[in-house]
């Protein structure tokens, strides 16, 4: 080496006198690869591969003078050695390699979906030099050659891949057992300070109400918050500004989190009445304040709101035992994993993990009561916590979402930037601008939880930002930290009805984008509380006034007074004369907009900077023209929410108060240095403004155009969000009674039905007199809101029948984002197949917007906690047309979107050919799946086709009963002028006898024996009165029978459409009747047969997303019309329709109806199998299909191989082979077609 010139970077001595026999005894037989590997255009010049032959792993050695990860001063090669290894694993199948200069040695993996560095390296320099034996044994066995792939066929079964996927389900199990030690660290600190006899003042604060339950939950998560973080930084070695070893000492023996995680640690210690412990902690704290103590021992300057000095007001002067708090940090320090104690490991837990954790404890109602003289604090389960596992969204999802969502942004901006360039520009002006675009772009999750979107979206600007910045492909560690932090501080937004949930957030931002020596960032006017769904949009609503159904009455409120109200505001909003709002405000030439950008620009290296942005922030929301607009807002919402009733007359704010806020003046009264209170100098119209301003911190209304005037200028072009990601709620609005008193009455949760159930509720008032107002307060919001989504005008595509938040959020996220912005939630599959949300869907696909819909179903429990036959899909919209449209469908992990088989395109005219009512989307395997439909759709009308009015077959449908809303009719046993009420489980295709109720009201299956009785008949679990079935029909039907269908269905099952032939009984949804209004019998035999046929079920099958067969699916099936039968076709449809149907006597009326008057047919298995295959041959011709489509429909896999990620009838196919030890349908069918040939 000390012969060698100094610009020799020493690459040949380092192969071969050191990297190659060190492999060679590691079990390798390095191969050196003359000629560069070409992939997509680019050159790989990788070194070596790790023995002969084709595929195998590949090995980078460069000289040792070289650094690993950057680039030769040269620039040739054209990437750092880690970064060429990178990104051809990334862009190869290949996932495992080795990168080394031989002194620093990286074990790298495909990373292609994630954004940070992903590799283990060991210092093979520092290693020896330290004899440093154990980590040279870890070295070892980590890089030996039996622990990568033999190749590429066999990568993901290599001892390294099972250590990678082991680790991954250890973080998840790790997140399990941390969420149950925080939990009890909550509840240990919580009743810490309560019970410690020298907080007598504490107390004091709750027997006086001056502190509440949920602030004081609020201080003791931020208190474990600020643990949480000083955990991680320390762990990472994030804390110091200098690297003085002297101060670093002191802090970790005095001052440090990990001082205290050893002594939680020792196995013996108790209570022994002290509390210095806490008092050290509280100092350790100081230290990080906006005061900056800790600069004395070269302490980053954390400050910020996490680590403020008043935001534990109500724990300041408090104490806590020893114990009590070493016992809350020995739960969050150690978990138990197969009956061993095993310490967290908080430098290398993600971000987004220990976000989860603490998101599921957000929804606990924390509770502090008296009990026996002695204060207690409980976290008690909410009527609205969702199970654990549903808050946490895999990290493959998000990082798809990123995929699709984000980076066309980021392409885009990029692309923008470097057409815009000066030409020719310096590289260093062009860097300038590439900056400076990234830096501008807009992200925001509308409902952030703890972040995890956020954080992946920071993560990847970060990454191009750091790319851009360096030069290289793979950035290291200290630049992709500098280029998170700045985009954290310049490009992401989040908001989140949950205040503890925005905490969180913050927090979670705070740890990733903290590199070290700086404080942390200011997040307050980025980070907001609100509610996403419920405020001002666009400011010019205001215009027209509030709306006049704002005063239509819910729950609570005074009808008559409601009634009035919305007379008076619709006078008022006719009378108005005066300038609008909006003109009114303009004049003030404010520029709210640059005024915010501006704040955005203010840096924030020192706490000075950070404070002087906290005080510009504060000014902002105090300026009195700004406060203005902001009431105005909150009293157009404000109308929708406060009861309407004569204690609250004089508070209700209507058209006429919106204009008059327009004419007065705003007083600013001091009350404190930098805190003013500003009012109406108007005293009546005063009150009205502060109502709804406490209202608006009550129910936390969020106003997008006031929060956020730099995203949502007034009179600019620039309008919205660069980009809008997240996992918004799936949760219904109305308001869901079993739920509410889950918590709150275990008696009338647990009710038998609905009838008990609200039996139970009329008599609360009396009974329990405060429940029975807080349900009637809860139905109240629960309205409100659901009237604000309605009325507002806000969501005039998804406020439509049972609101479901996602698809209200759906629409939301489409106008929060710019002409050239994109949309990438997650949501359920229900979004694009749903009938509720058929306008929205429908006006994606006709304008052009929809970028991608991929349909995931939970079979394999990507959402741990949500029901495996689940179905959700990841939504991309786009902000202007594009010209197609990406689908998957029925995908079970985010990987099988790399297998272009699985994906489709479609345009407008398809989806409109297949669901001309709805214009919702089908929902295909394959491409194969979707040619076929096309054809089945292009050859057969729909059953009804709302928009040309053809209704050929005159159907309509009908629920006849329901089981909850109807269970006051129903009778246990027979009587008199009683009929049994079929249920749905009762019947299957062609036969009313399938299932029946034993005497446990359980049910079971018919026996071949029973079915070949003609006179047995199935016992049902109700009765009805017979004039009550009469008098629904009265009028629509005038049969003796019924023809039914079971409404709960999935795609997936044996067979989907289940239509049959039943007494005329009552039906319960979801056994729901068809009528259809044709005149002459003889052909519904032909309707009958044509639902059961596989060609029907197959159509069907693209088309319901769920497990509900509504009858908007219904009537956009694809069903010969009455005119495509021939005569010889109704004879051959009709007998064996009716051998199939006719099995008993309480059948013979429809037979009768049919021309047949002999006795019922015996139920005969084999005769029935060999009848329905007839029948589904013959359907298969009359739908003009030819035999190798009809083999596809039986069995794709005997047409295009096991390879094709497609099915049909894979539950009839696989329990048909372990009955029959045969696929028994398909051949039948197959034999009958031949046979018709």
């Amino acid at each position: 080496m000390a012969r060698l010139d100094e610009n020799n970077s020493a690459t040949s001595i380092t192969r071969e006198l050191w990297v190659v026999p060190l492999l060679q005894s590691l079990g390798y037989d390095p191969v050196y690869t003359a000629n560069a590997e070409v992939v997509e255009g680019q050159t790989y010049a990788i070194s070596h591969r790790a023995e002969p032959g084709e595929n195998k792993p590949p090995i980078h050695i460069i000289g040792c003078r070289l650094e690993v990860d950057k680039r030769p001063p040269s620039g040739n090669p054209r990437l750092s050695a880690h970064a060429l290894v990178q990104e051809y694993l990334n862009k190869t199948e290949h996932l495992w390699a080795i990168a080394t200069n031989g002194f620093r040695w990286r074990l790298l993996r495909d990373s292609s979906l994630m954004t940070r560095l992903t590799y283990v390296e060991f210092d093979l320099e520092q290693i020896l030099n330290g004899e440093n034996f154990a980590e040279f044994g870890l070295f070892y066995r980590l890089f030996h050659r039996s622990r990568l792939p033999e190749g590429v066929d066999d990568a993901d079964k290599c001892l390294l891949e099972y250590y990678h996927q082991e680790a991954l389900q250890q973080g998840g199990r790790v997140r399990d057992k941390l969420r149950d030690g925080v939990e009890k660290a909550l509840i240990g600190l919580g009743n810490g300070f309560l019970q410690h006899s020298a907080n007598e003042h504490l107390r004091q604060k709750f027997a006086d109400g001056s502190l509440k339950d949920i602030d004081y939950y609020r201080q003791l998560l931020r208190l474990i918050y600020r643990l949480l973080f000083l955990m991680v930084a320390e762990s990472r070695n994030l804390l110091f500004v200098t690297d003085d070893l002297e101060q670093a000492r002191i802090y970790r023996e005095y001052y440090s989190i990990e001082r205290l995680r050893e002594l939680a640690e020792r196995p013996h210690w108790r209570r022994e009445g002290f509390q210095d412990l806490w008092q050290g902690l509280w100092v350790t704290f100081l230290l990080f304040d906006e005061n900056w103590r800790g600069d004395v021992l070269g302490l980053s300057p954390l400050n910020g709101d996490l680590f403020g000095s008043k935001t534990l007001p109500a724990l300041e002067n408090c104490a806590i035992d020893n114990y009590d708090l070493l016992l809350a940090i020995r739960q969050l320090s150690l978990y138990l994993n197969k009956s061993q104690l095993r310490r967290v490991n908080y430098e290398y837990l993600d971000v987004e993990e220990l976000g989860s954790v603490y998101e599921s404890l957000l929804d606990f109602h924390p509770q502090v009561a008296q009990k026996q003289g002695k204060y207690e604090f409980a976290l008690v389960f909410g009527s609205d916590r969702k199970t654990t596992g549903s808050y946490y969204t895999p990290p493959q999802l998000v990082q798809q979402l990123i995929k699709t969502a984000l980076e066309p942004v980021i392409e885009d901006k990029l692309a923008q930037v470097r057409s815009q360039a000066s030409t020719p520009s310096s590289p260093d002006e062009l860097k300038h601008n590439l900056e400076k675009g990234l830096l501008s772009l807009k992200i925001c999750d509308p409902a952030c939880g703890s972040g995890h979107f956020l954080l992946a979206a920071a993560r990847r600007v970060g990454k191009e930002l750091a790319q851009v910045r360096t030069g290289e492909a793979e950035p290291g560690s200290e630049p992709l930290k500098l280029a998170m932090r700045d985009v954290i501080q310049n490009c992401i937004y989040g908001v989140d009805l949950n205040p503890l949930a925005v905490d969180l957030c913050k927090v979670a931002l705070w740890i990733e984008g903290f590199p070290g020596k700086l404080p942390l960032s200011f997040l307050d006017h980025r980070i907001k509380c609100g509610n996403s769904l419920v405020g001002v949009l666009d400011i010019n609503c205001l215009n027209e006034g509030i709306p006049d159904e704002a005063y239509k009455a819910v729950t609570g409120d005074d009808k008559q007074l409601a009634t009035q109200l919305k007379k008076r505001n619709k006078k008022e909003r006719e009378n108005k004369r005066q300038l609008s709002i909006h003109e009114k405000l303009v004049t003030d030439n404010i520029d709210y907009a640059e005024i915010w950008r501006q704040l955005g620009i203010i840096p924030e290296t020192t706490p000075q900077e950070v404070r002087s942005k906290q005080k510009k922030y504060k000014e902002n929301l105090q300026e009195a023209s700004w406060w203005l607009k902001y009431s105005a807002c909150n009293l157009w919402t404000a109308a929708f929410f406060l009861p309407l009733t004569e204690h609250h007359l004089q508070l209700l704010p209507t058209s006429e108060a919106l204009n008059r806020l327009t004419r007065e003046k705003v007083e600013k009264i001091r009350k404190s240095d930098d805190n003013y209170e500003l009012r109406i100098t108007n005293y009546e119209l005063n009150n009205i403004v502060d109502a709804a301003n406490k209202l608006t911190e009550k129910k936390h209304f969020f106003h997008w155009c006031i929060e956020f005037p730099d995203i949502f200028p007034e009179n600019e072009e620039k309008w919205g969000f660069d980009c809008v990601l997240g996992n918004p709620p799936w949760e219904r609005i109305k308001l869901q009674e079993k739920e509410f008193f889950a918590s709150q009455s275990a008696e009338i949760a647990n009710a038998v039905n609905k009838a008990a159930r609200e039996k139970l509720i009329k008599e609360l008032p009396k009974k329990n007199p405060e429940l029975a107002q807080a349900f009637e307060d809860a139905k109240h919001d629960a309205e409100a809101q659901g009237k604000f989504i309605r009325e507002s005008k806000r969501f005039p595509l998804t406020a439509v029948g049972d609101i479901n938040t996602y698809a209200v959020f759906a629409e939301t996220t489409r106008k929060l984002i710019s002409t050239n912005g994109r949309v990438g939630i997650i949501v359920p599959t229900g979004i694009a197949t749903d009938d509720t949300c058929k306008k929205f869907f429908g006006d994606l696909t006709q304008k052009q917007v929809l970028a991608s819909l991929y349909d995931f179903e939970n079979r394999e429990a990507i959402f741990v906690s949500v029901h495996r036959s689940y179905k959700f899909s990841l939504l991309g919209i786009s902000g202007k047309p594009i010209k197609c449209s990406n689908f998957g469908f029925f995908l079970t992990q985010p990987k099988q979107l790399d297998n272009q088989a699985r994906l489709f395109q479609l345009t407008p005219q398809d989806i409109a050919l297949i669901n001309p009512n709805t214009l919702t989307c089908p929902i295909f395997r394959t491409g194969q799946d979707a040619e076929l439909t096309k054809k089945i759709y292009q050859r057969v009308p729909v059953l009804e086709n709302e928009k040309t009015g053809s209704n050929l077959w005159g159907i309509s449908f009908m629920a006849m009963f329901h089981m909850a809303n109807d269970s006051g009719l129903f009778k246990n046993e027979a009587g008199n002028g009683l009929v049994p009420l079929y249920e749905a489980k009762m019947f299957h295709q062609f036969t009313h006898r399938w299932a029946t109720y034993t005497d446990t009201a359980d049910t079971r299956d018919l026996t071949d024996e029973e079915k070949g009785n003609v006179s047995f008949s199935v016992q049902p679990r109700y009765w009805l009165s017979q004039v009550e079935v009469e008098n629904r029909l009265a009028g629509k039907w005038d049969k003796n029978w019924l023809l039914s269908f079971r409404r709960i269905c999935r795609s997936t099952d044996e067979r989907t459409v289940i239509v049959t032939v039943i007494p005329k009984v009552a039906a319960a949804d979801p056994a729901m009747v068809i009528l259809p209004n044709y005149s002459q019998n003889k052909f519904i035999v032909c309707f009958v047969a044509n639902l059961n046929s596989l060609v029907l079920d197959y159509a069907a099958r693209q088309k319901i997303g769920g497990t509900d067969l509504r009858n908007h699916y219904f009537k956009q099936l694809p069903i010969l019309p009455p005119e495509a039968y021939t005569q010889a076709d109704i004879g051959y449809i009709s007998t064996r329709v009716i051998e199939l149907v006719y099995t008993a006597w309480d059948m013979q009326p429809f037979a009768k109806d049919m021309g047949y008057d002999g006795e019922p047919f015996i139920w005969n298995t084999n005769r029935r199998a060999l009848l329905k295959a007839e029948l589904d041959a013959y359907y298969a011709k009359l739908y003009g299909l030819n035999r190798d489509e009809l083999r596809y429909i039986l069995d794709p896999a005997d047409v295009y191989g096991e390879d094709l990620p497609s099915e049909t009838f894979r539950v009839l196919k696989n329990n048909e082979i372990k009955q029959f030890g045969e696929y028994r349908t398909q051949r039948l069918v197959l034999e009958s077609w031949d046979k018709l040939s």
